[in-house]
């Protein structure tokens, strides 16, 4: 999930530690509320596509290891397609930066456990 040279741990800043934290504690959400819903996840980083996958420990491994990732969903069983971006380094409960509007239904768990880390 984080490359080595940035895990929560190796930071000494303890703001930054607690966005990091923060941030992985609403992506992991989100992963677990899109799989949970019959989603497979693929990952974009900012420099290429990762296969698609129902694996949470690979779209784990796949996120957060750039400044933005899109994660972009899709579903079998209704035809479900869309997308969600994530965007780090702000405030952490902000992760969630954008999305399709079809996949808003879908969120609104890691959308209110956000609004609840917000504040």
């Amino acid at each position: 999930m984080y490359p080595e040279k940035l895990t929560p741990e190796t930071i000494s800043d303890a703001g930054v530690r607690a966005r990091i934290e923060i941030e992985r504690k609403i992506v992991l959400r989100l992963i677990d509320d899109l799989l949970a819903a019959g989603c497979e996840l693929r990952v974009y980083d900012e420099s290429e596509y990762e296969p698609w996958t129902r694996s949470r420990a690979e779209v784990i491994d796949d996120v957060m290891n750039a400044d933005e990732d899109v994660l972009y969903v899709r579903r079998a069983s209704d035809g479900l397609s869309g997308w969600v971006h994530l965007v780090y380094g702000n405030e952490g409960w902000d992760v969630v930066s954008d999305y399709t509007a079809n996949v808003m239904a879908l969120l609104a768990g890691v959308n209110a456990y956000a609004e609840n880390l917000e504040g």
